[in-house]
C-alpha cells in the first residue's frame, strides 16, 4: 500500500511540476511582451510625443497574468516565506502537524480563490466588462489568471496529501 501511495503521489507530483514550470515560463514571456510594450510606449512618448494608448491596461492586465502563472511553481519549490524561529525547538510530529496545518490553510484560500474568480469571470462575461480604453473584454485575459488558480489548488491538494501520508520518524 506504502509503494502505490508513493508512486501515485511521486507521478501526481511530477504532473503537477511539469505543468507548474510551463506555467511560469507562460508568465515570464507574458512578463517579456510587458516590458516590450513598456518601452515601445517610452519611445513612441520620447521620439514622437505619442505613447502606446492603452499601456497601463495591458501592463495591468499582463501583470495579473503574470504573477498568478508563478504561484504553483513557488508553493511546489517551497517558495513562500516561512518564519520558524520558534519551531525549530518543537518536536517533529509538532512541527509536521504545524506543517499539515499550513498546507490545510493554504489549500482553503487557493480553493477559495478559484472558486471566486470562477464567479468573477462569469459575471465580467454576463455583464460584458471592458477595459476603458481598449475595450478587452476583461473575462478573456482573466482565463490563465483561472487556469493558473486552479493549478495552484491542485497543487496545494498534493501537497496537503502527500504531507498527511508522510509520518514524519522520530530521531
Amino acid at each position: 500500500m506504502e509503494i502505490i501511495e508513493s508512486n501515485l503521489t511521486n507521478w501526481v507530483g511530477l504532473l503537477l511540476h511539469k505543468y507548474s514550470r510551463s506555467a511560469a515560463f507562460f508568465g515570464g514571456f507574458t512578463l517579456v511582451i510587458l516590458v516590450a510594450v513598456n518601452a515601445s510606449s517610452i519611445v513612441g512618448r520620447t521620439l514622437f510625443s505619442s505613447p502606446l494608448v492603452g499601456d497601463f491596461e495591458l501592463v495591468e492586465l499582463g501583470c495579473a497574468i503574470a504573477i498568478s502563472s508563478f504561484l504553483p511553481l513557488c508553493l511546489l519549490k517551497k517558495g513562500n516565506v516561512t518564519v520558524d524561529f520558534f519551531s525549530t525547538r518543537f518536536p517533529q510530529k509538532l512541527v509536521h502537524s504545524l506543517e499539515i496545518f499550513s498546507d490545510l490553510i493554504f489549500f482553503l484560500v487557493a480553493a477559495t480563490f478559484s472558486v471566486r474568480m470562477t464567479s468573477g469571470i462569469q459575471d465580467f462575461y454576463k455583464y460584458g466588462e471592458e477595459t476603458m480604453l481598449l475595450q478587452i473584454p476583461i473575462w478573456i485575459p482573466f482565463i490563465p489568471v483561472l487556469l493558473s488558480f486552479y493549478l495552484l489548488t491542485a497543487c496545494a491538494t498534493y501537497l496537503l496529501v502527500s504531507r498527511c501520508l508522510h509520518t514524519p520518524r522520530i530521531n
